[in-house]
């Protein structure tokens, strides 16, 4: 199974740039259409939150121009600068998960090739917040929706990466009391992974008898900054995740978006 992953677009109102320097409607686009050329085609295309930048409506009109008639094929996470009636409003798919500004908090079960595979999409968002938690009734939600699916292989989406990075400025609004998720994950060794967002660069950590992974942003990267830096971005461009899931467990791939051409060595022709 292909899992393609799309992480912190941040769209604006058309015609806006992200700090006046990135285009963001522009860098959506190219990874969409990137997605095209992935063979192959991914099962799956989760957006991992932060899909617009202010959660304004105006913003997700131009998120739900750009998408197109693609809405009901994505799992959508919420982000931190997202806001759930606004997710709820443009995607159908999510009618039936909670209301208003209830968490959104759900599970994809699917059979391929004789495995039984769950996603358990996690709301680690706080409203008004850029940091995130998973309340009480969260966790206990989390822990009988794995002690269900003991026998299934469970991969586990969120916009917060539940580990820490190294790089302060974005850690500082990380996931608070991630050890309390850490100790539910840790009963299951079924789950292959963690995916997540936020993060706005890849970034690996082996956490709670598996393997966490924060997507880089198809919008911009931030700086690996180790020494109490201030935020920064780097010139790298937008990209995307790409995670091969076997019944070994999940390979993970970081893309760059747009054409980046291909070659072949005159010995492999």
């Amino acid at each position: 199974m292909l899992i393609a992953q799309l992480s912190d677009p941040h769209i604006f109102a058309r015609g806006e740039l992200m700090e006046g320097v990135v285009d963001t409607a522009a860098n959506l686009s190219l990874a969409l259409a990137s997605l095209e050329e992935v063979a192959p085609t991914p099962d799956f295309v989760v957006l991992t939150g932060d899909l617009v930048n202010d959660g304004d409506s105006d913003q997700y009109d131009h998120l739900k121009e750009l998408l197109g008639s693609r809405l009901e094929s994505f799992i959508v996470v919420a982000g931190n600068h997202d806001d759930r009636t606004g997710l709820r409003t443009l995607f159908p798919q999510l009618s039936a998960v909670g209301s208003g500004d209830d968490p959104i908090d759900y599970v994809i079960d699917v059979e391929r090739d004789g495995r039984s595979i769950s996603l358990i999409i996690l709301d680690t968002t706080v409203p008004g917040e850029h940091s995130g938690l998973l309340d009480a009734t969260q966790l206990e939600w989390l822990d009988n929706q794995l002690a269900e699916r003991r026998d299934d292989e469970v991969l586990i989406v969120q916009h917060h990466p539940p580990f820490r990075s190294g790089i302060g400025f974005m850690d500082t609004y990380g996931l608070h009391d991630a050890e309390a998720e850490a100790a539910v994950v840790a009963k299951y060794p079924n789950v292959a992974a963690v995916i997540s967002g936020h993060l706005h660069r890849p970034a690996t950590a082996s956490w709670a008898g598996t393997v966490a992974f924060a997507s880089p942003s198809t919008a911009a990267q931030v700086s690996p900054s180790f020494n109490g830096e201030s935020t920064s971005y780097t010139g790298e461009p937008g990209m995307l995740s790409l995670h091969w899931w076997t019944g070994a467990g999940v390979t993970s791939h970081v893309q760059p978006i747009g054409d980046n051409g291909r070659w072949v060595p005159e010995w492999a022709k």
